[in-house]
């Protein structure tokens, strides 16, 4: 999925290019939490609550509208549809503020917690789908047992991991995102999936890199300082980045 960048609000210059400088010193999977930390959004949190997180912070930087394409399975064309951040975000319900979690099903029972995205980055490099859930739960579940006796999360039948999945799903809303997609092309159908870091963090690298630009090209003509240019609204900085282009 690939994302339009808008426009920056116009209290955010400073603010954006801060966060752009935090998030390029960092390794990919890590940069959606460094934007959270540099916004000032901090602590531990399950997946849901960081996506809830990002959102927010899209909101405040970008204003609520996201265009995202992505493009279809079958025949490759792209399929252009929108976001509502703030819609989004009403129609997310809040995530169980409980720390551990029990689960009780064919004889088994489960104490275990909501995964993170550091659950996530550990199991990223396993090969498969199941190995991935696999290696999410033996971090997230804290306990096992079976007939009151502890029992090892590898001897569990898969039936019952996958419910251990879908009841962590349902108690964390916004873990993850997909949206329905129809192909304008050939009509085929599919979910595609929202990283709401990467959204962010494309958004924040390309209004910082139409930044840098608009500095560079004032500063030439003007010898304004990059403090200077950032003063300016972004009406006013359009005008005379238009008379210098004249």
């Amino acid at each position: 999925m690939t994302v339009h960048v808008g426009p920056v609000l116009s209290d955010g210059p400073e603010r954006l290019l801060a966060l752009w400088e935090r998030g390029i010193a960092c390794e990919a999977p890590a940069r959606a939490d460094a934007l959270l930390s540099a916004s000032g959004d901090e602590g531990p949190r399950t997946l849901g609550q960081r996506t809830k997180a990002l959102l927010r912070l899209h909101a405040s930087l970008f204003g609520g509208d996201a265009e995202l394409v992505s493009h279809c399975p079958s025949c490759q064309a792209p399929a252009q549809f929108g976001v509502d951040c703030a819609t989004l975000l009403a129609h997310l319900p809040s995530t169980t503020d409980a720390i551990t979690h029990r689960l009780a099903l064919d004889g088994y029972v489960f104490d275990f917690r909501l995964p993170t995205a550091a659950d996530v980055a550990a199991a990223s490099s396993e090969d498969t789908d199941d190995g991935f859930a696999r290696r999410v739960l033996e971090r997230c579940v804290l306990a096992c047992t079976r007939d009151d006796v502890p029992a090892l999360l590898g001897d569990v039948p898969d039936e019952v991991l996958d419910a251990i999945s879908k009841q962590m799903e349902s108690l964390d809303p916004g873990a993850t995102l997909s949206f329905a997609v129809q192909c304008p092309e050939c009509a085929a159908r599919w979910d595609a999936p929202l990283d709401t870091g990467q959204l962010v963090w494309h958004k924040v690298q390309a209004a910082a890199e139409r930044l840098f630009l608009d500095i560079d090209a004032l500063a030439r003509a003007y010898g304004w300082t990059e403090e200077q240019v950032l003063s300016l609204t972004p009406v006013r900085r359009a005008a005379y980045l238009q008379i210098v282009s004249a």
